[in-house]
């Protein structure tokens, strides 16, 4: 069944409008050098393959799950993480992004709510995307975090919307999908990065429309 009567889209940002895959790759790099040094010695695949199980059992930090397993203890893990410098220069917006948000700012006021590093205005005005949001919630700047309610109550006071007229998109169940839905909202998964593993536990994890891609989100709204 098609949207209706939305006036508010928003969006996380990492996987779902921005690709992280590059900036992610480079981070598991170094992890395997930081381990190294530990004398742990795996590859940057062991990682991944130790992620795939963090992320479907709903881990609240997936990396840290990992380290902590690897390391066998928790402080060093953290330790082994702070060595880690995330690339954010290494993100892009995906292929489609732009194409999508044209198409739905035409019709739609856009939004950003998303768990952020600070300088996500900047960042977003580098990819030329900025102009398309009115409204940008990030974690660093608002401190709070998803899936913690609060920043979507905000949206809906910032943007003067009542929860059934938003819409969230985003690609993980428990920072998306799952607080959106507990407060009324409209919501659409994204099959992108890692979130794609989570698995509904239960019907307050089943978004209202699941996609693979960008490109399949316009065709979701009434015309």
């Amino acid at each position: 069944m098609a949207l209706e009567n939305i006036r508010w889209v928003f969006f996380d940002l990492g996987c779902t409008l921005i690709d992280e895959s590059a900036a992610l790759s480079d981070a598991h790099d170094q992890l395997v050098n930081a381990l190294s040094e530990r004398h742990i010695h795996v590859t940057t695949a062991d990682i991944e393959n130790a992620l795939t199980p963090a992320w479907q059992s709903f881990q609240p930090s997936p990396i840290m799950h990992v380290l902590t397993e690897m390391t066998g203890d928790r402080d060093d893990a953290r330790s082994v993480l702070k060595q880690v410098k995330y690339q954010k220069s290494l993100e892009t917006p995906y292929t489609e992004t732009k194409a999508l948000l044209d198409a739905l700012s035409d019709r739609y006021k856009l939004g950003v709510i998303a768990n952020q590093s600070p300088g996500t205005e900047v960042r977003l005005k580098s990819y030329s995307l900025s102009n398309y949001f009115t409204i940008c919630l990030a974690s660093a700047e608002e401190g709070a975090a998803k899936p913690e309610p609060i920043l979507f109550h905000r949206a809906l006071e910032r943007s003067s919307c009542a929860p059934e007229h938003a819409v969230m998109v985003g690609d993980r169940i428990d920072n998306d999908v799952r607080p959106a839905k507990a407060l009324g909202w409209r919501t659409i998964r994204i099959l992108q990065g890692h979130g794609r593993l989570q698995s509904p536990r239960d019907e307050d994890d089943i978004a209202d429309h699941t996609v693979t891609s960008l490109n399949e989100i316009g065709p979701l709204f009434a015309p």
